[in-house]
C-alpha cells in the first residue's frame, strides 16, 4: 500500500517486489509490519478491495460511519471508493486478500453486482461457517499459497471471483436481502455512483438509461423502499460526510466539487437533509 496524503487520503495497490498479477495474499501482520502503525491511524479510501478473514483477535472496523465489530471466524469485505479507519489492527490476526476490481474478470463481477440490491461489508462466522463460500475461500487461499506461476495466477483469479459469488450469497434469512426486481435498476445504481457528482436529478439518469423517471422510482421504491431522488441525495450526502468528516477541505470547495455552483445552496442541501449543517456536521464528527 503506497500513501498519497491529501484529503481523505487514498491508497493504491502496488504489490511488493516479488509479487505477479493484481492480487496478493498476505497477512494483517505483514501489513503492519509493511507500512509501520502511522498507515492505520488515519480515514483511507481503498484504489482496490480488502478482503480479510479474521482468525484471532477482536477489533471495531469502521467503513462509511458503520462500525463492525470483528471477532474470530468473521469476514471483512471493504471495495474500493469506500471509506475505511482501522481500530485496534494490532488486536487481530488473520489473512488478507488485496486486489483490484480489475484483477476479478467483468462478468463475474456484474454477477456480483446483480446479485443482491447491497452488498455487505461484514459477515459474522456464523453466517459463512460451513457455507460453500467457506470452503471456497479456503481454495482460493490454498490457490494462493501454491507455486508461483502464470497458471496459478490465472487459477487464483477464478478462485477468488468464486469465493466473492458465493459471498454475496450468504446472507442471513430474513435479513431482506434479494436480487434485483429488474436490471435497469443495477444499470441505476452503477451510473448514480459514477455521476452523483455531475447529476443530481433523476430526470438525467433516466434519459441517461433510457428509461422514464417514472421507471427508475418505481424499480428503486420496489428494491430498497425509497425513492430514486432519496438514491441520489443519500449518495451525494454519504460523499459529503466523507469529505467534511475525514478532510480538511472547506465547505466551498466540498460544494463545487460535488456539481454545486454555490456553498451557500449546498449548504441548505446538506442541512434539509442530515438536519445540520455541514460546519456543525464537521465539529460533531471530530468532537466525537
Amino acid at each position: 500500500m503506497v500513501k498519497m496524503g491529501q484529503r481523505i487520503r487514498p491508497v493504491r495497490y502496488e504489490p511488493p517486489a516479488g509479487v505477479t498479477g493484481e492480487i496478493e495474499l498476505t497477512s494483517l501482520a505483514r501489513m503492519r509490519a509493511r507500512s509501520g502503525p502511522h498507515e492505520f491511524v488515519a480515514p483511507q479510501r481503498l484504489g482496490f478491495d480488502l478482503l480479510v478473514t479474521i482468525e484471532s483477535g477482536r477489533a471495531v472496523h469502521t467503513v462509511d460511519f458503520t462500525g463492525h465489530p470483528l471477532a474470530p471466524g468473521d469476514l471483512l469485505w471493504v471495495r474500493a471508493g469506500q471509506v475505511q479507519q482501522w481500530g485496534a489492527v494490532e488486536d487481530v490476526e488473520g489473512p488478507v486478500f488485496l486486489f483490484t476490481p480489475s484483477a476479478i474478470d467483468g462478468a463475474a463481477w456484474e454477477l456480483i453486482r446483480s446479485a443482491g440490491v447491497a452488498t455487505p461489508n461484514h459477515w459474522a462466522a456464523g453466517t459463512v461457517a460451513g457455507t460453500p463460500a467457506a470452503a471456497a475461500l479456503a481454495t482460493a487461499l490454498a490457490t494462493a499459497a501454491a507455486p508461483d506461476t502464470n497458471l496459478r495466477d490465472a487459477a487464483l483469479v477464478r478462485a477468488l471471483a468464486a469465493a466473492l459469488l458465493l459471498l454475496v450469497m450468504a446472507v442471513p434469512e430474513g435479513s431482506g436481502r434479494r436480487p434485483p426486481t429488474h436490471p435497469a435498476f443495477v444499470w441505476f445504481r452503477e451510473e448514480l455512483e459514477k455521476s452523483f457528482s455531475t447529476r443530481h436529478q433523476v430526470a438525467e439518469y433516466a434519459a441517461r438509461l433510457g428509461y422514464s423517471a417514472r421507471t427508475l422510482n418505481r424499480l428503486a421504491r420496489e428494491n430498497t423502499g425509497s425513492s430514486a431522488k432519496q438514491l441520489i441525495d443519500e449518495r451525494i450526502v454519504l460523499e459529503a460526510k466523507r469529505q467534511l468528516a475525514h478532510g480538511r477541505d472547506p465547505v466551498a470547495r466540498i460544494a463545487a466539487e460535488l456539481g454545486f455552483d454555490d456553498a451557500s445552496n449546498f449548504s441548505k442541501y446538506f442541512q434539509h437533509r442530515t438536519g445540520t449543517t455541514p460546519a456543525a456536521f464537521r465539529e460533531q464528527v471530530r468532537t466525537a
